[in-house]
């Protein structure tokens, strides 16, 4: 015990911390997966009685339905989990009190209140728990806090059936409204996020009364010459050390070859605890030694997805805890069990009828009508006072033999240049290359 004539320091943080949150570097769909993330875990901790009372309701699974509404500037999540009692419902508002099991999704005791505060100034949490026969409501008033430095919030208890079970948690005076043109983006990457529950038969989540899915990437069929088929997708699973805590890491997961390339879909998603915490839709983890450059077929072929449960996160759930050289040698050790599958995405090739020499010819037409006007040659002659230096001769193979090897053609075009004549030669391709795409040699 402290001696009384001994001076202390209240650590208890003021309610005013509440309103910095707002300050958090949150994208939308990250502080929504804080809510998201509750509904999710408070159903895992009470699989058996929810399943149970499902089998009575319409809904007959976990539903997670979340609505935003631009007139009135609220959003709102609303689940039939097994809500909360009073305990519950305290550490969901108050700061730093953790969940009793942290093992799950529900890992800091932080995202819901942080995620309530980044969106609006004001904001509730409406819940019933199953069995119980009351409900309980609870309001935040950010500015109430901090201009007043209330420190009790009042609970509101009505009674309630007790097969009633959910949770609603309302924010409202949002200043950080969501843009018509973020909604898009924020189906893809929930559903991204969550596709794991997706998956199953057992949770929904509802963006704006519209089921959320996930589409499973295409992977490359390979047919074999002696017959039957070879399917570019494999697990695996690495070992890490770990030098900030002296232990080992476990990750596992697969990697695969998309049959079509895609730099948007492309890339690993790195995953924890059954949600994507790293990479989805044009957000792919691709660390350049294995994914090379953003404009070779790698980059657009590779995919995985990789489960660290038991790495370290940031608050946020947004990103890992690379702190040391862990993700030097997690990509160190992802790049030895991928190495197969960089050459095969690097030097694969769709096979599919090449377009005639009369098919490029016809579409070539216009563009050789433009490289021979007179007029377009003297464009091009007034911007030719600074020359790029001539390439080296290795660099100016390599890059041809690149070309050559996705292309078909050339094409030849003639452009009058003054006093000369340029030769351009159109190589036809579908496919990406590292090769540069054009190149211009004349004299000097």
């Amino acid at each position: 015990s402290v001696p009384e004539d001994r001076p202390t320091i209240n650590v208890r943080p003021p309610v005013s911390v509440y309103a910095t949150y707002q300050r958090l570097s949150y994208k939308p769909w990250f502080a929504i997966s804080e809510f998201v993330d509750n509904s999710t875990q408070n159903y895992f901790e009470n699989r058996e009685a929810l399943q149970k009372a499902f089998k009575n309701e319409s809904e007959g699974r976990l539903t997670i339905s979340i609505s935003y509404d631009g007139e009135r500037n609220t959003l709102e999540i609303k689940d039939n989990a097994n809500g909360m009692d009073t305990s519950e419902l305290t550490r969901a508002v108050v700061l730093n009190r953790k969940p009793p099991i942290t093992t799950g999704r529900s890992e800091f005791g932080m995202g819901l209140k942080t995620a309530a505060c980044w969106f609006g100034w004001r904001w509730s949490i409406e819940t019933k728990k199953l069995g119980l026969n009351e409900k309980y409501y609870v309001e935040v008033n950010v500015k109430d806090l901090v201009e007043n430095k209330t420190e009790d919030i009042p609970i509101t208890v009505a009674s309630a059936s007790p097969s009633e079970h959910y949770t609603i948690v309302r924010i409202e005076e949002l200043y950080k409204p969501i843009k018509t043109s973020t909604h898009g983006r924020i189906r893809d990457q929930l559903s991204s996020i969550y596709r794991q529950d997706l998956r199953s038969s057992e949770i929904s989540i509802l963006w704006n009364g519209v089921g959320l899915q996930f589409q499973d990437p295409p992977m490359l069929v390979e047919e074999q010459a002696g017959g039957g088929s070879v399917t570019w997708r494999k697990d695996f699973m690495i070992r890490v050390p770990w030098e900030t805590c002296n232990c080992t890491l476990l990750a596992n997961g697969w990697v695969g070859i998309r049959s079509k390339g895609s730099q948007r879909e492309a890339g690993f998603v790195l995953m924890r605890r059954g949600r994507v915490i790293v990479g989805g839709p044009d957000a792919g983890y691709k660390p350049v030694e294995i994914f090379g450059q953003p404009n070779t077929f790698r980059s657009q072929r590779l995919v995985g997805e990789i489960n660290l449960d038991n790495w370290p996160v940031t608050q946020s759930k947004d990103m890992f805890d690379w702190s040391g050289a862990l993700e030097e040698d997690f990509i160190s050790a992802l790049r030895g069990v991928c190495k197969d599958y960089m050459d095969k995405a690097e030097g694969h090739r769709q096979t599919k009828k090449p377009p005639t020499d009369k098919e490029m010819r016809d579409a070539a037409e216009p563009a050789n009508k433009v490289f021979g006007s007179k007029k377009f040659g003297e464009a091009i002659s007034t911007e030719l006072d600074f020359p790029e230096p001539k390439k080296p001769p290795e660099q100016e193979e390599s890059d041809l033999k690149k070309i050559r090897s996705v292309s078909r053609g050339p094409i030849s075009f003639v452009m009058p240049m003054r006093s000369e004549q340029w030769t351009f030669r159109l190589h036809w391709q579908d496919l990406l290359s590292d090769s540069r795409w054009m190149s211009v040699d004349f004299p000097q």
